[in-house]
């Protein structure tokens, strides 16, 4: 395990609220040292923050905070539940983030996939899924399997 507990590193974040607007040190001095630091480009530095259980990647330009690139909470609980969720909704392409969240609940991670696109996933001890959206709007499955 590194660092924090999870569940403490993720609310160490959740308190935190809005990153827009901070800067790298004023983060680490709320939720710690990271575990990682990597060059990105010019100016820019990917910071990541891992426990059991909980991962987050943060891009900061010059200093200051640029975007979450990646944040994982680990396992959902009820997956035949999440499963059944997801295929009640019938064809997600099209549906909005909003939707899809209201109707089987939070994701698990996301990752930053290109300009305008997100990939977001549910995952539980039996499912696991993955959409793809761009601007908000599920453009299809990236992947899905369940045991």
């Amino acid at each position: 395990m590194f660092g924090l507990s999870a569940h403490r590193l993720q609310q160490s974040f959740a308190e935190l609220g809005d990153l827009t607007g901070r800067t790298a040190d004023e983060i680490i001095s709320s939720v710690g040292a990271p575990i990682s630091r990597s060059m990105m480009g010019p100016g820019q530095t990917l910071l990541q923050w891992q426990s059991e259980g909980y991962h987050i990647g943060v891009l900061f330009d010059q200093g200051q905070f640029a975007g979450i690139t990646s944040e994982d909470s680990g396992l959902l609980p009820r997956g035949r539940a999440l499963a059944q969720g997801f295929a009640a909704l019938g064809n997600l392409a099209g549906r909005s983030k909003v939707e899809i969240v209201a109707a089987v609940g939070p994701y698990s991670s996301f990752s930053v996939a290109g300009p305008h696109q997100v990939l977001l996933q549910w995952q539980s001890d039996v499912y696991h899924i993955a959409l793809l959206f761009e601007d908000d709007i599920c453009v299809g499955i990236t992947h899905e399997f369940a045991i």
